[in-house]
């Protein structure tokens, strides 16, 4: 559990001073409780900070419904399970589903992951559609489901337990296509030095957030009504756009 230092230290400096006040008080005092989890870019944890596109995100967001909040990262699945059983609290970004959706409520969608596929950039495959990619070895981490799905359709699916080992496969030949996702495959790439376009884009996913089910009606439509507002004003293609992908 994070102390009040670290508290403040995920939060816009404008609204520390104002936080301060409200963490000596009750913990009624934040309208919600958010966890996340670490994955780059979209949610990291250093020197101290919060950053990356969904914390930026939540900060528009939150801002605009005037609610406050606290953030802090747990693995998904330990987040999920607190979120199921205490009020007041959201998770995100979850990806919905049949068993998971009458747990929760929804706000939707924080985050949208368009998935495709990486090669060397000395190599290059003709991918006009999804078959096409049928001979050829790919690789993606166990987790992501994207792997398993390929696999479901009778791809030749290698999975590591991570998608940064799948940007060293790559680039040994261990493997000739990367299943990756746009954003977090670009970081990787130019963290290594290198610039990397996907060969096509073939799967669109949504990622939520996942409310206890006694949370605050009010503060939940709000929630969702400021998000849409969001996409309609255009601030999620232009944050998006920033990270290197179009929305």
């Amino acid at each position: 559990m994070f102390g009040v230092n670290q508290w403040l230290k995920l939060l816009k400096p404008a609204r520390a001073m104002v936080l301060w006040a409200m963490l000596v008080v009750p913990s009624h005092a934040i309208d919600i409780e958010l966890y996340t989890y670490e994955v780059a870019p979209f949610a990291m944890y250093e020197q101290g900070q919060a950053t990356g596109l969904l914390v930026e995100v939540l900060d528009e967001l939150f801002e605009r419904a005037n609610l406050s909040y606290q953030l802090q990262f747990v693995p998904l699945k330990r987040a999920l399970i607190t979120v199921k059983r205490q009020p007041n609290k959201c998770v995100l970004p979850v990806t919905r589903s049949q068993e998971r959706e009458a747990q929760f409520q929804w706000v939707s969608p924080v985050a949208i992951y368009r998935f495709g596929f990486f090669s060397k950039p000395s190599q290059s495959y003709d991918l006009t559609t999804l078959i096409d990619a049928k001979p050829y070895r790919i690789g993606s981490f166990l987790g992501s489901g994207i792997g398993e799905y390929l696999q479901s359709l009778g791809f030749t699916v290698e999975l590591s337990s991570t998608t940064q080992q799948n940007f060293a496969k790559l680039n040994r030949d261990r493997i000739d296509l990367w299943a990756a996702e746009l954003i977090s495959a670009k970081h990787i790439a130019s963290a290594n030095g290198v610039a990397m376009e996907p060969q096509m884009v073939f799967y669109t996913a949504l990622g939520a957030m996942a409310c206890n089910d006694k949370l605050n009606p009010a503060h939940l439509s709000l929630l969702q009504s400021t998000l849409n507002g969001m996409y309609q004003d255009g601030f999620m293609g232009r944050i998006y756009h920033r990270y290197g992908v179009d929305i």
